[in-house]
C-alpha cells in the first residue's frame, strides 16, 4: 500500500527551495571525484540513480574551497583557492540530477582542504603535531575563500550550497568550544564562535542574494568543554542568525575516537556521526533529543541513524525536525524513497549500519585509488569480513598524544 498520505512524503521548503518530500541525501564523502577531480561515468550514475529512486534533495559529496599552497605550486596567495582546485564539469552532475527527476533539487556542500593551521592550540589526539594558529588576516583570507567558492556554486546552476561545519572541520573547530579558546573576537561566546560563519554568509548575501546557504553542525562533539546537549541550543541559534536557510545536525568530532565504547556510548571507528549497532529501532535516530531542544525558525534537517520509516513518519509529526537525511542506506538502497513510498519491502532499510563502506572509502581494495562507495555488505560477504576486521583493528590502533 502506498504512502502518499505520510507526512515525510509531503511537499517542504528550504528558503525559496521548493522540495517535493521531506528526505534528504546526506553529504557522502564522494572520493573518486577529489581523487581526479572530475567526473566519471560511474559517479554521474551514481547522482541519477538517486535521483530516480525519489529522493527530494541531495547534498554532494565535500567540495574543498581551499588548501594551503606547497613549495611545488606556483607562487601566490597562501591558499589555493576553489577556482584551482574545482572539479570539472559540474553542470553534468547538475543536468543528469535534473533529467533523472525534475523535482528533485541538487546542493553543493563547501569544506575546507589542507591546512596546518587551527582556531586555537589544542593538539588532537591522534597526533603529535603542531599546528599554528590561525591569525585574524588568515581568517579573512577563509572567508573570502568560502565566499568565492559561493557564487562559483550559484553560478553553475547548483540549487543552494552547504557549509560543512561538523566532524572537527576547521568551520566545527571554530564553532565548538572545546577546540576554540580564543580571546579575540572569534573565540569565547557563542556568537564570537559563530562569527566566522555569520562572516562568510554575510558576504556571500551580498552577491548571491537569497540563494539557499545551509549549514551542518554537530550537536555534541563526544567532548568535555565541547557542543553538548545543554549548549547546542544557543550555539544553533547564533547559527540561525547569521542568516542560513536551514541547520542539519549531526554529531561528533575525531578527537573523540580515542574514547572507549564504554566512555563514547557507541563503539569507536573512523565516522564519530555513524554509529553502528543500531538495529533496533529504539537505537536508532540517535541525534534526535538533541533536535528536540531547539526553538527555530529555520527547518532542522537531522540525519544518525534513520533507518525505520514508522518511527520517522512519528518525528516529522512530532514537528520538531523539518527533513530527514540519510547517507549509508542511500549507499546500499538508491530507491530507498521510492521503496518506502510504494510499500515495498517493509518498514526498514537494507542497510545494516556495518560500516563497512567506510573501509571501501579508506583502503579501497584491489585499487589503486579510492573509486565509488558502495554498500560492501550486499556486493563481496568476503570483503565485508575484511572490513570488520579492519574497523576492530582501527579502534585498537588509535594512537594518544601525550
Amino acid at each position: 500500500m502506498r504512502r502518499d498520505d505520510y507526512a515525510i512524503f509531503s511537499e517542504g521548503k528550504i528558503g525559496k527551495l521548493n522540495l517535493p518530500n521531506r528526505l534528504v541525501r546526506s553529504s557522502t564523502w564522494d572520493p573518486s571525484i577529489l581523487s581526479i577531480r572530475q567526473l566519471s561515468d560511474e559517479v554521474l550514475n551514481l547522482y541519477r540513480n538517486l535521483a530516480l529512486g525519489g529522493i527530494g534533495l541531495i547534498i554532494t559529496g565535500g567540495f574543498p574551497v581551499f588548501r594551503e599552497r606547497n613549495p611545488k605550486d606556483p607562487p601566490g596567495e597562501w591558499l589555493v583557492s576553489f577556482p584551482d582546485l574545482r572539479v570539472k564539469d559540474l553542470e553534468r552532475m547538475i543536468q543528469i540530477v535534473r533529467d533523472a527527476n525534475s523535482k528533485c533539487r541538487i546542493v553543493a556542500q563547501l569544506e575546507n582542504g589542507n591546512i596546518a593551521a587551527k582556531p586555537s592550540d589544542v593538539r588532537s589526539p591522534f597526533s603529535k603535531r603542531k599546528l599554528r594558529i590561525l591569525n585574524q588576516e588568515e581568517i579573512s583570507d577563509i572567508v573570502d575563500c568560502f565566499v568565492e567558492a559561493i557564487i562559483d556554486v550559484k553560478e553553475t546552476g547548483f540549487d543552494g550550497v552547504q557549509l560543512h561545519a561538523a566532524h572537527g572541520g576547521l568551520l566545527s573547530r571554530f564553532l565548538s568550544s572545546y577546540s576554540n579558546r580564543r580571546d579575540d573576537t572569534y573565540g569565547g561566546s557563542a556568537s564570537k564562535r559563530a562569527r566566522i560563519i555569520n562572516e562568510i554568509v554575510s558576504k556571500a548575501r551580498n552577491t548571491v542574494g537569497d540563494y539557499p546557504i545551509l549549514i551542518k553542525m554537530n550537536c555534541t562533539d563526544y567532548m568535555i568543554g565541547g557542543t553538548d546537549i545543554d549548549t547546542f541550543s544557543s550555539l544553533a541559534k547564533e547559527i540561525e542568525n547569521t542568516g542560513v536557510d536551514a541547520i542539519e545536525i549531526s554529531g561528533g568530532m575525531w578527537d573523540c575516537l580515542f574514547k572507549s565504547e564504554e566512555e563514547l556510548g557507541f563503539r569507536p571507528v573512523p565516522a564519530p556521526e555513524s554509529h553502528t549497532r543500531i538495529r533496533s529501532p529504539e537505537k536508532q535516530s540517535y541525534f534526535l533529543k538533541y533536535a528536540e531542544k531547539l526553538n527555530l525558525s529555520i527547518p532542522i534537517i537531522m540525519v544518525g541513524g534513520n533507518r525505520h520509516i514508522e518511527r520517522l513518519e512519528s518525528i516529522i509529526k512530532q514537528g520538531k525536525v523539518d527533513f530527514i537525511s540519510l547517507s549509508r542506506p542511500l549507499i546500499c538502497e538508491p530507491d530507498l524513497p521510492n521503496r518506502w513510498l510504494e510499500g515495498r519491502g517493509g518498514y526498514t532499510t537494507e542497510c545494516i549500519s556495518c560500516n563497512s563502506c567506510i573501509y571501501n572509502m579508506y583502503v579501497h581494495p584491489g585499487k589503486p585509488k579510492p573509486g565509488l562507495v558502495t554498500c560492501v555488505y550486499k556486493e563481496d560477504k568476503e570483503i565485508h569480513k575484511l572490513a570488520q576486521k579492519w574497523l576492530s583493528s582501527w579502534g585498537k590502533k588509535r594512537t594518544i598524544s601525550k
